[in-house]
């Protein structure tokens, strides 16, 4: 009996799919699958931290009592920490692009501004006042960006802080247990 092609092409096509009619399972859980290609994977670093915090430790029975006592808190304050951290470096990246995207239109302008300089057109005093109230909107955009970050990343820079040394304290009752328990010999 002969096979049915169409069906095997049709099952192959399906499954390269993304629109496969067998889904794929992935590693992650549901909270944390995000679509491929689209504007949620700016978020894959904190998907893969708040992967990192819902997966169970497995601890191991030969673990010294430091691990026991600190592992998780230190485990959890770095994760914090590096979250903190993923969130300024995002509102940096956004920062930058608007004030890249301002500057280019300000370039943009001037030069338009210079055209009208060097040609003697009739409505010459018009297009140079329009443009530079253009200007003088592109500079209070600026200026209006410029507070915006500096608003919005004050809170972020505080807890980047209050983190960071909440981690240091924590490392540093790491490092005290595991020298007392180094030098009783467990």
């Amino acid at each position: 009996m002969m096979p049915n092609t169409t069906y095997e092409i049709r099952n192959l096509y399906l499954q390269q799919s993304p629109y496969s009619a067998v889904p794929t399972e992935s590693d992650s859980p549901a909270l944390l699958r995000w679509p491929e290609k689209g504007y949620l994977d700016r978020f894959q670093p904190d998907a893969d931290l708040l992967q990192t915090v819902l997966t169970p430790l497995t601890e191991r029975l030969t673990a010294n009592v430091a691990d026991q006592v600190f592992g998780n808190q230190k485990r959890h304050e770095y994760l914090d920490l590096k979250h903190a951290a993923n969130l300024f470096y995002e509102r940096c990246k956004l920062h930058n692009q608007q004030i890249q995207e301002i500057d280019q239109r300000h370039l943009e302008i001037q030069e338009k501004k210079f055209g009208v300089e060097i040609n003697h057109l009739p409505d010459r005093a018009k297009r140079l006042s329009n443009l530079e109230g253009q200007l003088l909107q592109l500079e209070q955009a600026r200026r209006d960006e410029d507070l915006a970050f500096w608003k919005d990343t004050v809170e972020l820079r505080q807890k980047l802080f209050e983190q960071a040394v909440a981690y240091q304290a924590t490392r540093h009752r790491y490092a005290v247990f595991s020298r007392v328990e180094g030098a009783n010999g467990k």
